[in-house]
C-alpha cells in the first residue's frame, strides 16, 4: 500500500467526549509527557533515546528499559516461522510512543533532539509488498519478508544520535534541534557595485564588510598626458607626467611586480617607463579588515584581533565546538566558508551479516535425539569476501568449510553520488547445504537439573575498501571491525546468534479410581500408555507445577504427580484461596516419596523421581504444587 498522508491523524484508541482535567487547586497533572505519542518530552540521559531489544526476545518487545519505545515484534522460529514486524499507527508516522518530528529535551547534554527519518515516504512505499492494515483500528503492519520491509524496519530500529560515536546530522535519527542559535548561512561579494562582502545568518540579518576594490578599466588622456585607471567604486586613479606628442600615443602597457615598474608602449616603438611604485603595493591594509596583500596580490583573510585562545561554544556548520581563534586565523574567506557551509561528511558502511538456520531455541527431553538440517550463510556488504564458515555445537566446530558457494546479493547504494567500491555484493553459504546433524540430548550431571546444547555459526572475511566522502576523497579513517563509521577491517570468528536446546526431564501425573501406590505409579509410567495410564508434561518442575486434572464435577478420583528428584520437593497444594493446604497424609496428596523410573520412550533409565500419592478421592480441575504458595 502506498504512503497516504491524507488519512486522519489517528483512527484508533478510546474516543473521549470531553477533556480530561483536574481541579484548579489540584497540584498533580493528567499525565507525564514521556508517555505521550510523539510531541515534546523530557528525559534524563542520551540512553533514554536508544531503543533496545533484549537478548533472546521473541515476539512483542516489552522492555521497561525503553523510555520511548516502538511497537516492534521480533521474529520467531517455533512453533512456526514468523518474520520481524513493526506496527505503524493510522497517522502513518508513529509507532509506540515515537513519532516523526517529536522533540525530546535531554538533561544530560542540556540539548533538545528531534526524531526524523529522511525520505520516509519513499521508504514506506518501497515496503508496500510487506504491508497489511487492520480495518478496525487502521494499524499498519510492515514485515521483514521483503527487502523493502527490512529497510523500513531498520530505519525505526536505528537510534543513532547526532554527535555521538561519529554520527553526523545527515545520517542520525536524533538530530540536535536548533531554535535560537545563530550561524552564517551564506554570503555575497559585490565588487562591481559596492565593494562590499555581505554575510547572511540564519536569522535573515546581514553583516557587511566594505572597502574591497579592484581595477575595472583605464584610459590614456593624451591632452593632459595622464593615464586614468578606474576601480570598481567608480574612483579615478590618475598617473601623470607622460609627455604629450601629437603624433604618438600609447598602444599598450605592462606592469612588472618584480621591478615595481609600469612600462607603456607607444605607436612609434618607444617605451615610456614609469617607476617609483611601492614594493609593498599601492594599497596598505590595516589589521582586522579581512584583507591581506602578498606580492601585490590582494586576498581575503580571517585576521581577527580576538584572543587566540577563545573557542567556539557550539558546532556551526563544519566547524566543531571547541575550535579556537588560533585554529582559524590566517584562513582565507573561501576556505572558511567551504568549512562552514560544506563540511566534510564521512561515508557510512554496511557491516557484514551472518546467520544460522534449521535450529531454534527449544525445550527438549533428556535422551531424545535431534535430527537437524542446519544452514550457514553470510553477506559481505562493505567488507571483503568470506573465506570460511563453521557450524559450532557447544563451542566446537562440527563443520568447517573453506570452499564456500558464492551468490549474488543486493548491491550497496551510491553515497554522495559515488558508487560503493565494494560492489558487486555477494552472499556465501556452506557447500553442500544443509548440513545434517544427529545428536542425542545428554543427561544432567552433578546437582544440575537440565542441560544446554547450543548451536551457532561463525565466519572469517577479508577487509573491505574505503568509500569516498561527500567531497570525493577516499576515507582515511583507520579500518575497524564491524563499525558503520570506518572502512571494514578483516575479521575471524564473526559469530551468528546462538540457538539453544534445553534438555530436561518431564514431569508425570495421573488419576485413578483406587488409591495409588508407589509401585502402581512407577508401573503406570514405565509400562503404561500415555493419556490413559499417565500424562507427560515437558515443562521444568523447578518452581510451581500446575496440573490440569479436569475431573468432571460429578466424579471423584485419586490424584498423583511425579517430578525429577533433582528439583526441590514440593510442600504445598493450591486450588483456590479457600481450598489449599500442606502436602500430608491428611490432605488430598501425601508428601513426596522417592522412586526410580525408566523413560516410557526409552530416553533414560533409573532416574530418581519425587512421587506424590493421593490419600482420598476428590474432584478438581486444576491444582498447583509448590512452595510458598500462600
Amino acid at each position: 500500500m502506498p504512503f497516504n498522508p491524507g488519512l486522519p491523524n489517528y483512527s484508533g484508541g478510546t474516543k473521549l467526549s470531553s477533556f480530561d482535567a483536574v481541579t484548579q487547586v489540584t497540584t498533580t497533572g493528567t499525565n507525564f509527557s514521556i508517555f505521550n505519542i510523539g510531541g515534546y518530552k523530557e528525559v534524563w540521559s542520551l540512553n533514554d533515546l536508544i531503543y533496545t531489544i533484549p537478548s533472546g526476545t521473541e515476539g512483542a518487545v516489552r522492555y521497561s528499559g525503553n523510555t520511548i519505545p516502538i511497537e516492534f515484534y521480533t521474529g520467531q522460529t517455533t512453533p512456526f516461522v514468523i518474520p520481524d514486524s513493526i506496527a505503524i499507527e493510522s497517522d502513518y508516522i508513529s509507532s509506540g510512543r515515537r513519532r516523526l518530528g517529536m522533540l525530546v529535551y535531554v538533561h544530560e547534554t542540556n540539548q533538545t533532539y528531534q526524531y526524523r527519518i529522511s525520505d520516509y515516504e519513499n521508504y514506506f512505499n518501497e515496503a508496500s509488498g510487506s504491508t497489511t492494515i487492520n480495518d478496525t483500528n487502521g494499524i499498519i503492519t510492515i514485515s521483514s519478508n521483503t527487502q523493502g520491509g527490512r529497510d523500513f524496519i531498520d530505519l525505526w530500529l536505528d537510534s543513532s544520535i547526532e554527535g555521538i560515536s561519529g554520527v553526523t546530522k545527515e545520517n542520525a535519527r536524533w538530530v540536535i534541534f536548533h531554535d535560537t542559535d545563530t550561524f552564517v548561512t551564506g554570503g555575497t561579494v559585490n565588487y562591481n557595485n559596492t565593494g562590499n562582502l555581505t554575510l547572511t545568518n540564519n536569522d535573515g540579518d546581514d553583516v557587511t564588510i566594505s572597502g574591497l576594490t579592484t581595477i575595472t578599466g583605464g584610459t590614456y588622456l593624451s591632452g593632459s598626458s595622464t593615464l586614468r585607471l578606474v576601480n570598481n567604486l567608480g574612483d579615478n586613479i590618475d598617473i601623470t607626467g607622460i609627455a604629450a606628442d601629437t603624433n604618438t600615443f600609447v598602444t599598450g602597457g605592462t606592469y612588472s611586480s618584480g621591478t615595481t615598474t609600469l612600462t607603456l608602449t607607444r605607436n612609434d616603438g618607444y617605451d615610456v617607463v614609469v617607476t617609483g611604485f611601492s614594493a609593498s603595493g599601492l594599497v596598505s591594509v590595516s589589521a582586522n579588515t579581512g584583507l591581506g596583500i602578498e606580492n601585490d596580490v590582494l586576498y581575503t583573510t580571517y585576521n581577527t584581533l580576538l584572543d587566540p585562545t577563545i573557542s567556539m561554544a557550539e558546532t556551526i556548520g563544519g566547524l566543531d565546538a571547541g575550535t579556537t581563534v588560533a585554529d582559524l586565523s590566517g584562513d582565507t574567506f573561501v576556505s572558511l566558508f567551504n568549512d562552514l557551509l560544506f563540511p566534510t561528511v564521512q561515508p557510512t558502511y554496511t557491516i557484514p551479516t551472518i546467520s544460522i538456520g534449521g535450529v531454534s531455541n527449544s525445550t527438549v527431553e533428556v535422551g531424545s535425539t535431534l535430527n537437524l538440517s542446519i544452514t550457514a550463510s553470510a553477506t559481505k556488504n562493505t567488507a571483503g569476501d568470506f573465506t570460511q564458515l563453521r557450524i559450532l555445537r557447544n563451542g566446537s566446530a562440527i563443520l568447517t568449510d573453506t570452499t564456500l558457494t558464492e551468490s549474488t546479493a543486493s548491491n550497496l547504494p551510491d553515497q554522495y553520488g559515488y558508487s560503493d567500491p565494494n560492489n558487486p555484493n555477494s552472499g556465501f553459504t556452506i557447500s553442500p547445504t544443509p548440513y545434517s546433524e544427529t545428536y542425542t540430548i545428554p543427561e544432567p550431571t552433578g546437582g544440575n537439573t537440565s542441560t544446554s546444547t547450543y548451536y551457532r555459526v561463525d565466519g572469517n572475511y577479508d577487509a573491505g575498501l574505503p568509500k569516498k566522502d561527500n567531497k570525493g576523497n577516499n576515507d582515511t579513517r583507520t579500518p575497524a571491525v564491524r563499525s558503520t563509521n570506518a572502512p571494514q577491517a578483516a575479521s575471524n570468528n564473526f559469530q551468528s546468534v546462538q540457538r539453544t536446546y534445553t534438555g530436561i526431564y518431564p514431569f508425570f501425573w495421573g488419576i485413578s479410581e483406587t488409591e495409588p501406590t508407589l509401585s502402581s505409579v512407577i508401573s503406570a509410567i514405565t509400562g503404561g500408555t500415555e493419556g490413559t495410564d499417565y500424562n507427560k508434561e515437558l515443562v521444568s518442575a523447578s518452581g510451581t507445577i500446575s496440573v490440569d486434572y479436569n475431573i468432571p464435577s460429578d466424579e471423584e478420583y485419586f490424584l498423583w504427580v511425579a517430578h525429577f528428584g533433582g528439583y526441590t520437593s514440593k510442600t504445598q497444594w493450591y486450588v483456590a484461596a479457600d481450598n489449599k493446604g500442606e502436602l500430608s497424609n491428611s490432605g488430598p496428596l501425601d508428601s513426596a516419596v522417592e522412586g526410580t523410573i525408566d523413560s516410557p520412550d526409552s530416553y533414560w533409565n533409573g532416574v530418581t523421581f519425587d512421587i506424590y500419592l493421593g490419600n482420598y478421592a476428590t474432584q478438581v480441575e486444576t491444582m498447583q504444587f509448590g512452595n510458598n504458595l500462600f
